[in-house]
């Protein structure tokens, strides 16, 4: 039987409070990044109209993580293929496309897949090939791991200079450098058969272990002294408590349902009457925090219910304060008494 002390413990452990806290606190949060994701961004359109591209690019970068936006990401792209890493703008160019897709933004599809298309033609390509497979074996291009699934397959690459290392258990490590000097290329590295590694000297001798001596068996323990009378009642007040979150959570996730609702209309007054997926910078804005309270009211239930649930739990499990008394078999004969 588990005491008071450790369900309280068990109870505080557990995430369903930290997570109604992070609810609470989503929209400022959110709100937050915006601001820094912005910062960074001007920062970057500032970076490229002086042709500081290389600086620009890792403004672009962070303000993309802290608020996705399929603009960031364009922004983004064009930058990478400023600084001649046409792959990696491919690349960004095409999640740009699929992000721009998903939010509707239709104009911002056609600019991301004409520069994609723009570019596929000029890419450097790197086939990596292996002489003999090895359990294990893990290979890495410029310490990023390339998926067996790729092994053998021309996969677009940024031109310059870029290191393979191949690891496997047992096997010395190797490692080559391949240089692709301009668009275009086709480049190919071959990871050769890897060498053993030698064992360690005495590596292989048996070592013979004496028999441990057998010890005689433990005695029987003695049962617990009973719990005491007002151990159930002090679980049941932690499901109480427990069950309390789980309805304040499930009431912030209405009000924050509510303010999702009315700040998306508010942002259709913002967008075109024939098509709401067309809006302008402040029904843009109106609709992220739309979505941000949305995702807070998700959170919100997940956690109300978890809570109220764990309650539950908690009440329905607690222990009778009457404990039985029983005996037990005592070490020697004889019987002891307990609580069971």
């Amino acid at each position: 039987m588990r005491s008071t002390r450790g369900i309280v413990r068990a109870a505080l452990a557990g995430p369903s409070v930290a997570l109604l806290v992070l609810a609470a606190s989503a929209s400022a949060q959110n709100s937050t990044d915006k601001v820094a994701a912005e910062a960074l961004f001007e920062e970057g359109r500032r970076l490229v109209a002086s042709g500081s591209f290389a600086e620009a690019c890792p403004k672009f970068a962070d303000s993309q993580r802290l608020d996705p936006s399929p603009g960031t990401l364009l922004n983004l792209a064009s930058c990478y293929e400023k600084v001649g890493r046409t792959a990696t703008a491919w690349a960004t160019y095409r999640e740009a496309a699929s992000a721009a897709n998903a939010a509707g933004r239709t104009e911002y599809v056609a600019t991301a897949q004409r520069h994609a298309e723009a570019l596929a033609p000029r890419l450097a390509r790197l086939t990596v090939q292996v002489e003999h497979p090895l359990a294990g074996l893990q290979i890495s291009r410029d310490g990023v791991r390339i998926d067996p699934a790729a092994w053998s397959l021309p996969i677009p690459i940024d031109p310059g200079n870029h290191t393979i290392e191949a690891t496997a258990p047992g096997y010395k490590a190797w490692a080559s450098s391949v240089d692709v000097a301009q668009d275009g290329a086709q480049a190919s590295v071959t990871i050769p058969v890897l060498e053993a590694l030698a064992p360690e000297p005495g590596a292989g001798a048996a070592v013979t272990v004496p028999p441990a001596p057998i010890a005689p068996p433990p005695p029987a323990p003695v049962p617990p002294p009973p719990e005491e009378s007002h151990a159930g009642s002090g679980q049941r007040l932690i499901g109480l408590g427990l069950a309390g979150v789980g309805v304040v959570g499930l009431g912030l996730a209405g009000v924050f349902s509510i303010l999702a609702k009315n700040q998306y209309n508010t942002s259709l007054g913002h967008c075109q009457a024939g098509n709401p997926g067309l809006c302008d910078a402040t029904g843009v804005q109106q609709r992220d925090g739309a979505r941000s309270l949305g995702d807070a009211a998700s959170v919100a239930v997940s956690v109300g219910a978890a809570a109220l649930a764990g309650g539950l739990v908690i009440w329905l499990t607690a222990p009778s304060s009457a404990a039985r008394v029983g005996f037990s078999p005592a070490p020697g004969g004889g019987f002891v008494e307990g609580a069971w």
